[in-house]
């Protein structure tokens, strides 16, 4: 991802993870965030995520869709076998023609990049926000621990030792230039 901002598609998995941390305001390094119903419901409704801090990043936008099209679409394109929030995820993207998807489920993954979009997880949001210069390197590493350490995000120690070793490499060729 470049340094201007995106529009994004979210799937329900960032906003939980990073809701864990008391992340969320790092999604505020998207221009526009699109949020289906599916994924609302899951988030908002079943309360792992608060409405209110979701409204209070200023940049969401919910999409009630037409659940005969998106069942049509995820026929068309072997998608079937996601969750109903994933399904509209990817229907939201093709509809709204935004090429990245923010998931942290390696199915909807693999799908993403299928279907040429650029799938980001909730580590590479951290990583995009300091890379955005919206955190610092110990806030970027701070909050890749707790992903690890508090969140429910499935994601291995050997993952994020890796990410925060990025940062500082990335850190280190800036300072040499």
């Amino acid at each position: 991802m470049g340094h201007g901002k995106l529009t994004v598609v979210t799937d329900a998995g960032p906003l939980i993870h990073l809701a864990e941390i008391d992340g969320l305001s790092l999604l505020t390094i998207f221009e526009r965030l699109h949020l289906p119903k599916a994924v609302w419901l899951e988030t908002v409704v079943k309360q792992r995520v608060s409405a209110d801090d979701l409204l209070r990043l200023g940049n969401l936008q919910t999409h009630t869709l037409f659940q005969a099209e998106v069942t049509q679409f995820c026929q068309q394109h072997s998608l079937t076998n996601l969750h109903i929030g994933e399904k509209e995820c990817f229907y939201l993207c093709a509809w709204l023609k935004v090429p990245t998807l923010l998931t942290d489920d390696l199915a909807a993954r693999n799908a993403a990049k299928s279907l040429n979009l650029t799938p980001v997880g909730s580590l590479g949001i951290v990583v995009n926000a300091y890379q955005r210069g919206h955190i610092s390197l110990a806030e970027a590493e701070r909050y890749l621990i707790d992903l690890y350490g508090v969140s429910s995000l499935y994601v291995t120690k050997a993952i994020v030792q890796l990410a925060i070793k990025q940062l500082s490499a990335a850190v280190n060729r800036m300072s040499i230039h």
